[in-house]
């Protein structure tokens, strides 16, 4: 699409305007997705902010765990009762992406450092202990989900049968539709699952657990046209890249891109959300779009990995 390419040549010419971690957000998502030269050139550099040579690893890593950076978290109300049960998810989660970023883009296996602080079989028990606990499960959604393949499908790779993607897809049956925070989690519960088969991004699904995946992505379409309106523009798009991921055509793709076109912000040429019943009046800034605006960039490309 003409306006993608747009929004991605305002987003390289105004990078550096960015929050580093939207810089990286954005650099690495296309690196990996479309295998974009410029974006590639810029994750590279990035090396010595992911891993300064005056912090020893594992220090980096326990500050990371001890000190998560506040962020603005979707249906925060929902979720603290179970970021207040599990009060290590999140440092976890973050120290295990700055692992895995470290390791895919750099060559620097900073796992064992990680072990050394967080012993494999505690990551382990925790990845086990969420995966059971089915409405934290539901709620966590993105949180719970990316902890689990980080574990137990990209980091560490053990496959001990936690990722039960029936059991998750299961999960969906409980979630109040017309509720638009709910709806919001049920569709990052599945996208997130098919997100970190993929190692965000890095390779195709698995052909043994594509089946399930594509149930969920083909729930997720009824669920998306019957309640379209209710839907943000994140949402829908991180939806269509699960799309791609998985080679399905989805009728959907045309209305949600049609509502891209009606987004662009008057302050620059990038996506905001506005037009839904959901949009989210507190992301409308340059930075704050990031998200949704590589999610559009990537909906319009063709994943490099698709038959890998």
């Amino acid at each position: 699409m003409k306006l993608a390419n747009s929004v991605l040549q305002y987003y390289k010419s105004n990078l550096e305007s960015l929050p580093f971690d939207k810089q990286f957000h954005f650099a690495s998502r296309l690196h990996a997705w479309s295998g974009d030269n410029d974006c590639t050139k810029l994750v590279e550099s990035y090396r010595a902010q992911l891993l300064p040579t005056s912090t020893p690893v594992n220090e980096l890593l326990q500050n990371i765990i001890n000190n998560p950076p506040e962020s603005t978290i979707n249906a925060a109300e929902a979720r603290a009762p179970y970021f207040a049960k599990y009060p290590e998810l999140r440092g976890l989660m973050l120290a295990l992406f700055r692992v895995r970023h470290l390791f895919y883009y750099y060559g620097a296996d900073a796992r064992r450092n990680l072990v050394d602080i967080k012993p494999y079989n505690e990551l382990h028990t925790l990845a086990i202990t969420l995966s059971q606990d089915e409405e934290a499960m539901r709620i966590l959604s993105t949180y719970a989900v990316n902890y689990i393949y980080l574990v137990e499908h990209i980091l560490y790779d053990v496959h001990s049968g936690v990722i039960n993607l029936e059991a998750i897809y299961k999960l969906g049956d409980a979630y109040d539709v017309e509720n638009k925070n709910q709806l919001l989690l049920l569709i990052y519960l599945y996208t997130h699952c098919i997100i970190g088969e993929t190692n965000f991004y890095e390779r195709s699904v698995m052909p043994a657990r594509k089946p399930g995946y594509l149930k969920m992505i083909k729930r997720l379409e009824t669920v998306i046209s019957q309640h379209f309106e209710n839907i943000n523009l994140d949402n829908k798009l991180e939806y269509l890249v699960c799309c791609k991921i998985l080679g399905y055509e989805s009728n959907l793709q045309d209305l949600i891109h049609d509502e891209c076109n009606n987004s662009l912000s008057p302050e620059g040429t990038f996506l905001i959300d506005t037009v839904n019943k959901a949009a989210q009046a507190s992301k409308t800034s340059f930075s704050a779009s990031e998200h949704r605006n590589v999610l559009f960039i990537m909906s319009t490309q063709p994943y490099q990995h698709l038959q890998d």
